[in-house]
């Protein structure tokens, strides 16, 4: 699985925007091939958010920040924000819990 994480710092005065924006992404439909999309806060700094895509691949993963639609999201925290950077972050399942998440797929834990 290929993680895609987006980090911003956004101003208190801005950060309502820009929080009703990402609510707004959250609840659309997925990019195609995205399996799952988060945002988080940090507790102790609620200006710093991340938002998490899970991808397939890498494949899928380059196809998606080539996209108008990753332009277009990473344009409006830059309106409203500032990045901070764009990673992205390969993960293996090691242990898995008995229940799945919402809205994702169940990985294969290793053996």
């Amino acid at each position: 699985m290929t993680a895609l994480l987006i980090r911003a710092q956004v101003e208190l005065d801005q950060r309502h925007e820009l929080m009703q924006m990402c609510r707004s992404w959250l609840s659309n439909q997925l990019p195609s091939g995205c399996l799952e999309r988060r945002l988080y806060e940090d507790v102790m700094a609620p200006t710093q958010l991340l938002l998490v895509e899970e991808w397939p691949d890498q494949e899928a993963v380059n196809s998606y920040l080539s996209s108008e639609w990753f332009r277009a999201m990473v344009g409006a925290i830059k309106v409203l924000g500032q990045l901070v950077d764009v990673r992205i972050s390969e993960s293996k399942v090691i242990e898995a819990g008995s229940g799945e998440s919402r809205g994702t797929k169940k990985d294969e834990c290793c053996n």
